[in-house]
């Protein structure tokens, strides 16, 4: 998961819902070179807070990124399967990644996290208070 261009203009406030739907960036899925799914003006930071959420819990379900901005949910998903866990979009119907483990889907959605929380304190905002419990 990755992202460019993150947009603060249409931030309406300083509260946590204002910054989770209010910052957005040109997303993309992939594995390796195959793109799986890109949004223009996705709700990154929305996405992070979610991946936080579900990293933070103690039971491994799936997990299928449930979105204030959008009507659709499953935009983002991660599903656990025997053969691994397979990661797809509803918004690209047919296209799903391989089994990935669990070690690479955790390190996937970190580096995720990290990018968010680095480009947050660049806008001098505290990850703490935007995408932490």
């Amino acid at each position: 998961m990755t992202y460019t261009k993150l947009d603060t203009d249409n931030i309406g406030g300083t509260s946590q819902a204002d910054y989770l739907v209010g910052l957005d960036a040109d997303f993309t899925v992939s594995e390796g070179s195959v793109q799986l799914y890109r949004e223009l003006a996705f709700p990154v930071v929305e996405l992070a807070r979610s991946l936080f959420v579900w990293l933070s819990a103690n039971s491994r379900g799936d997990f299928v990124f449930d979105s204030m901005s959008l009507e659709e949910v499953g935009a983002v998903s991660l599903r656990r399967t025997s053969s691994g866990w397979l990661m797809e979009s509803v918004f690209s119907p047919g296209v799903v990644s391989n089994p990935l483990d669990w070690a690479d889907v955790e390190r996937g959605c970190r580096d995720f996290l990290d990018q968010i929380e680095f480009d947050l304190l660049s806008m001098e905002l505290d990850p703490a208070d935007v995408i932490h419990l």
